[in-house]
């Protein structure tokens, strides 16, 4: 599926909850269960999501989001499938903590915030309007290698859980 997302010739590919084109939407889902590590989504009930591929001259940006309403035991193995870990277990790794918080953190110093405050606002930041805004008790979890150029966060926010990922190279 990857193969054709990414054909370096200045197209944006975008698969979106309102397409309407029956292809595309499956692909579309396809494509989400493949990104939250499943064979395939049990339900669509309540899903929304907007990926958006990207590659050409300037090289590849893809912006994905999703939320989909889940218990937290179905947030627990899809986080748990995915190798995810929480902010705290990033600072305790000595090898990514400096990296890690400095990428949560932003120009206006917001690096004087406590962790939890700054993750909050990076997730604030970077949802989509149609994902729940973050606040401090979602829990939250990164993919270990983001930084800067590409990311992949989940948060689970009032029953939903929403996926959040950048990709430039």
């Amino acid at each position: 599926m990857s193969d054709s997302l990414h054909r370096y010739d200045d197209v944006e590919r975008r698969f979106c909850d309102a397409d309407r084109d029956l292809r595309q939407r499956e692909r579309g889902l396809a494509l989400v269960a493949r990104l939250l590590g499943l064979p395939a989504l049990e339900t669509t009930d309540g899903l929304r999501y907007d990926l958006r591929y990207f590659s050409g001259g300037i090289g590849v940006i893809d912006r994905l989001h999703v939320a989909l309403p889940c218990g937290a035991a179905e947030v627990d193995a899809i986080v748990a499938r995915l190798g995810l870990v929480t902010p705290e277990d990033a600072v305790a790794d000595a090898a990514w903590r400096e990296d890690f918080e400095w990428f949560v953190s932003d120009e206006d110093g917001e690096g004087l915030l406590p962790l939890r405050a700054r993750v909050v606002a990076f997730l604030a930041e970077k949802r989509a309007d149609f994902q729940p805004r973050p606040d401090e008790r979602a829990r939250v979890w990164f993919a270990r290698s983001s930084n800067v150029n590409t990311w992949s966060v989940v948060y689970e926010q009032d029953g939903t859980l929403c996926l959040a990922a950048y990709d430039q190279g």
